[in-house]
């Protein structure tokens, strides 16, 4: 049987409350019943802070971001799920990922979310396995541009293994915003420049 997965850092509570601060009313009201939904379902559910907020039990299970009019509500392993009610309205051509997209907080359904993270948890219980069978990772032109300009941070890119080039691809292709999208490639040159993935800080030291 799988392990549940380790306690997130810390400060991963306060960077979701920091995040939700900051987001406009509508957006925020959202937000924050996704939240109080997803802690709710599971007492083993584990909060934390990747790419945003993130929500772990066995696996991944579930993540939430707001945009500028839209807040995505996505599973991880939603291939792997039965989505019953059809709720998948959103990025549902991804390998793995399946998401719902929501404009207003009247849009949620507690009971029939609930009933959603419930079968995600039950699917990473069960083995779902994230294998890849196409492993090429393609570079948006302004990315690929903006590392070009910096040698040490294209050989640093270039040599990434699959899952951490795509996790910097999606980083940056997640962005709406211009300014957003302008801040993100600064970022990812500057870690890659630096020899540093998007998690690195996350990450425990070795041990001898």
């Amino acid at each position: 049987m799988p392990t549940a997965m380790p306690n997130p850092p810390k400060e991963a509570p306060d960077k979701v409350l920091h995040y939700l601060e900051s987001l406009p009313e509508w957006s925020q009201k959202l937000c924050k019943k996704l939240r109080q939904i997803i802690l709710s379902t599971d007492p083993e559910i584990k909060e934390e802070w990747k790419w945003g907020p993130h929500y772990s039990c066995y696996g991944m299970v579930c993540g939430w971001g707001a945009f500028q009019k839209h807040v995505k509500f996505t599973f991880f392993n939603g291939s792997g799920m039965k989505d019953p009610k059809g709720l998948f309205n959103h990025c549902v051509d991804n390998e793995f990922s399946r998401s719902m997209k929501y404009t207003d907080v009247s849009e949620l359904d507690e009971t029939v979310l609930k009933t959603y993270i419930k079968e995600s948890i039950a699917v990473n219980k069960k083995g779902f396995k994230r294998t890849v069978s196409d492993k090429t990772v393609v570079v948006p032109e302004e990315l690929e541009t903006a590392l070009s300009k910096n040698k040490k941070a294209k050989t640093f890119f270039d040599g990434l293994t699959y899952g951490y080039k795509k996790e910097l691809v999606e980083y940056f292709t997640m962005a709406k915003q211009e300014k957003t999208k302008a801040e993100r490639l600064a970022k990812i040159v500057a870690l890659c420049a630096d020899g540093k993935t998007l998690n690195d800080k996350y990450k425990k030291p070795a041990t001898t």
